[in-house]
């Protein structure tokens, strides 16, 4: 048996209908006809990592409506799988964050945050060598993007936090822009003023007609439906039937960056249902970076976006 990487979590994109779904058959029918099992086998060539995917054959409401004896039981299936895999975390479809119940994972759960805030630095700095870049424009919240923003403000350009609330988040702002003198700004989300030479990244969903429609500038999707980020890996997944947008490719790669970092269970705290690591400031981030460098995490990306 080959040696294995990681392990990606996921499950029906829509709900089972139909009398084994009520709760009473769904409980006792579940642990024989609905326990989770291993769909399919994984091998990203172009990193040289190999994975395999547990798939639930359950939708999300499904999966909230059982017992948390028998979802108890799902997770226990699920993590004797891992160990006859020999992966020590389990990366997570990310659409699956609100479904599944705090805690109930008795083994490092991941769904790709940090990653994605490290592969945005790589690909801001990747930008910044081939275009001229007036200003960073990031739509998402703040308190989630301060560790990237903090990495940011070093390269002296104006950084803009864009979202619905922004008011929840202007001490971090202040913070940023007195303490460290980083010309950092936060506010509603304007795409009005989106402009030629403006790096748009969008960590929310819905705007990326907006962000094309901006003339002349620039713009990257880094939320749950990034698509052609790595064609090179997400043709990987299209390849064994997978869904290939960042939902998934992004968990996967936060597990092999964490399992090959040497990053574990021992040395994060838990978040939620998440077993993250410290992530704090852009110093954090920039561990990470560096250990996606020398596993050859981010030139896939780099690539797929010249």
């Amino acid at each position: 048996m080959p040696e294995y990487d990681f392990a990606i979590l996921n499950m029906l994109d829509r709900n089972r209908r139909g009398l084994t779904t009520r709760k009473y058959f769904l409980d006792r029918l579940a642990p024989v006809f609905f326990s989770p099992r291993v769909e399919h086998l994984i091998h990203l060539k172009d990193l040289g990592f190999r994975g395999c995917n547990v798939f639930f054959p359950l939708g999300p409401d499904n999966w909230k409506q059982m017992e948390s004896d028998q979802r108890g039981f799902m997770w226990k299936k699920s993590e004797s799988i891992m160990q006859d895999f020999a992966v020590g975390n389990m990366a997570a479809d990310r659409r699956l964050k609100m479904s599944l119940q705090t805690g109930e994972a008795k083994f490092p759960l991941l769904f790709g945050d940090n990653f994605i805030k490290a592969l945005a630095a790589v690909m801001v700095k990747h930008a910044l060598e081939r275009k001229t870049i007036n200003k960073l424009i990031m739509v998402g919240k703040m308190a989630e993007l301060f560790p990237l923003v903090d990495h940011l403000g070093g390269y002296g350009l104006p950084v803009s936090v864009q979202n619905q609330c922004p008011a929840r988040d202007e001490a971090i702002a202040w913070r940023l822009l007195y303490d460290k003198g980083w010309a950092v700004s936060n506010s509603y989300i304007s795409p009005e003023n989106w402009m030629q030479g403006d790096l748009i990244i969008l960590f929310q969903p819905g705007y990326k007609r907006l962000a094309m429609a901006a003339p002349g500038a620039f713009w990257l999707e880094l939320n749950d439906e990034g698509h052609n980020l790595a064609p090179s890996l997400e043709n990987e997944l299209v390849r064994v039937g997978m869904d290939n947008h960042l939902s998934m490719l992004a968990p996967i790669l936060e597990s092999i960056l964490y399992t090959k970092a040497g990053i574990s269970g021992n040395n994060v705290e838990i978040n939620g249902l998440e077993f993250v690591p410290e992530i704090k400031n852009g110093a954090d981030l920039e561990t990470l970076i560096e250990a996606g460098e020398q596993l050859g995490l981010w030139e896939p990306f780099r690539q797929g976006w010249s």
